[in-house]
Formats: structure tokens, sequence, C-alpha cells
């Protein structure tokens, strides 16, 4: 599928396919390059080449001083050489790229790398032992100290379909929240042509309230949530109302700790992968909705395709499909503007890559 509008996103360079790896080669991911990059505008970095190091170059590692050491005490040395020390450059390259990032909707970064890796990256000891594997990279570090709820993922991870479904459903969401509540203006508010972007279930955010008037920044947070509230209930259902009762008490907040709030709480909300389970109570929520307005036979057909699908026998787009189906009976706008009833990134073809 063609995305006419795609999202920006950050990526380690050697992935797309740049030779700038210290050996001098690359590390192309098809999965980046040619199916997230179906919906995906990327913005490639190499902070080690940034900040001049080099193609071919000499390895760097993480230096901590002992065993579990706190993430942020640690310094980039080089391997054969200690007294190469770019813990600062590249602290300092991070920093000097944020304006350049304020538009990006994620991250992709490399995995094990002393630089880029997120998670589980080898410290080593002065005396060049290997002590754990609880480092991250000092760049992709600087970088979530700067953007704290910014959806970020590595490559490698990204091979699997679970984990890729979670990271788009990240991103859209993310993407969706600056067009939607925190917009300035500049970005497109409207459908892409050609498909239904799972964000674009969320009305514009300058779309007139009952009132005629444009709605109010707390207006537009509700109205957000209140679109994802399934979605948000299939990832976490404790978190969704327990950020529920956080945006009862919104008027005591200024909108910038309201935004911070928010938001956090929801890409905190989606990070947590979606269980068949918890999909499953969001389903039958939704059909509640419109079984009204469904005779017998239709209520028993998709009561039993939601049981199919929770025991593993039907996919989800199967309910997702018939649940669209019955869609247009219901005159209520909240069933309407459930972005779980939106497509999914399966059904738009980015889970599944040979």
């Amino acid at each position: 599928m063609n995305f006419s509008r795609k999202i920006p996103v950050g990526i380690s360079q050697c992935a797309m396919g740049d030779a700038v790896r210290f050996n001098g080669g690359h590390k192309h991911s098809k999965v980046c390059t040619q199916l997230l990059g179906q919906c995906f505008d990327y913005v490639p970095l190499c902070p080690e080449v940034a900040i001049g190091m080099g193609v071919p170059r000499k390895p760097i590692h993480l230096l901590v001083e002992k065993d579990g050491a706190p993430v942020d005490a640690v310094r980039v040395i080089g391997v054969d050489d200690a007294s190469v020390d770019v813990t600062a450059p590249l602290r300092d390259y991070a920093d000097s790229v944020v304006p350049e990032l304020q538009k990006v909707r994620g991250y992709i970064f490399m995995q094990n790398s002393p630089s880029c890796g997120l998670r589980g990256v080898r410290r080593y000891l002065a005396n060049g032992h290997g002590i754990d594997s609880e480092g991250v990279g000092v760049f992709a570090r600087r970088l979530q100290q700067q953007f704290p709820h910014l959806p970020m993922e590595e490559v490698g991870r990204l091979n699997n379909n679970e984990l890729r479904e979670n990271f788009l459903t990240r991103v859209f969401a993310y993407d969706a929240w600056f067009r939607y509540v925190e917009s300035d203006g500049a970005e497109e508010d409207t459908a892409p042509a050609g498909e239904e972007h799972p964000a674009d279930k969320i009305p514009a955010d300058k779309r007139p309230g009952i009132s005629g008037r444009p709605l109010s920044f707390l207006a537009r947070v509700i109205e957000f949530y209140t679109a994802y509230k399934y979605l948000l209930m299939a990832h976490h259902q404790d978190k969704t109302r327990a950020l529920g009762k956080v945006l009862a008490d919104a008027k005591s907040m200024s909108e910038a700790e309201l935004a911070f709030e928010v938001r956090g709480r929801i890409m905190d909300i989606l990070s947590r992968p979606a269980s068949r389970k918890d999909k499953t109570n969001a389903l039958m929520h939704s059909a509640g909705h419109l079984s009204e307005f469904l005779d017998k036979r239709e209520k028993a057909e998709l009561k039993d395709l939601i049981e199919d699908y929770r025991v593993g026998h039907k996919p989800l787009s199967a309910v997702l499909t018939l649940l669209r189906h019955y869609l247009p009976r219901s005159p209520h706008s909240f069933i309407h503007s459930q972005v779980l009833l939106a497509a999914e990134p399966a059904e738009l073809g980015l889970c599944d890559f040979n």
C-alpha cells in the first residue's frame, strides 16, 4: 500500500544501507526500507560519523567502573586506545540535532551499538573484561532524555511481527497527538488520499465544536483520549482507567503540564503489547455499542466471531471488518471515533514480510 502522507521517523543511517559502520560496512534492513518505508519518511543519522570519527574507524565500547553502575555512569572509549573518549561529543551531537528531530514521530536505532543501542549493550571494565549487558548507547540515551515519550525501537527487534505492530501503533498515535492536540498548524490534518490512516479516525484539531467555535486545548485532549479509549484498553485496562481519572481533574493543570502528563501516559500504555484477552475485551465493548442496531442472527454472528478470535481461530481483521460493516447503523459519534476500529497495521500490509 502506498501512503501519500508519510510520517517522519529518525533512523540509524547504517540501517538504510549506507556504508557508515566502523568497519566500512552497513546493516541494511529491508524491513525498515522496503516495508516500513511505505509509511515512514526517514531522517537517517550516524552520530559517530557526524562527530568526525570517519569510515572506517577504530571500534569503541562502553566503559564502567563497576558492575551495576547506573545507565548514565558510562564513558565511550576506544577499544584499542583508551585515551580516545567520545562521550561528550556524542552527547553534544545528540543535543545539537534536537531541533531537527522535533518533527520526527519515532526513532529506529541500531542494536548493540555503544552510540545507538537502546538496550542490552555490552559494558566493559578498564581491564577490557565485559562486566554486563545493561548499557544504552550514549547518543540514544541522550535522545531518550530529550524526547521522553518518542516511540523508539531497535532495527533487529522490528523483524518480529508483534514488536513491529506495536511500534507502528505507537508511532501512529504519537503522530496523531501532534497533528490533532499539539498541532502548530503547519502539519497536514486531513486524511491521506487513498487509504484510511489509523490516526485519521480523530477529528481535526480545528474542527468546530458544538458551538461552532474551534475546540479548546482541553477539549482536544479529551476528544483524543475518547477516540483512543478502546485501543488503550486493549493494551492496559487499569492504566487506561487511571488516565481517565487524570482527565477528570485536568482543569487544575496548565496546558503544558496536561500535555506532558497525558501524552506520557498514552505512550506508556501503548508500549505494552496488547494481549488477545484485552483486545477481546475491547472488541466486546465495541460490539456492545452496536447491539441495539443488530438483529438476533447478526448479534450471534458477531459474538461467535469475537470468540473465534479469542481462541485464535480467526484474525483480528475478520472481527474489525464485521464491526465496520455494522458501524454505519449507529448514529453515535463515540463508536465511530474509535481508533481501535480503524485499519490496523496488519491490514495496511505492514506486518508480514518475507
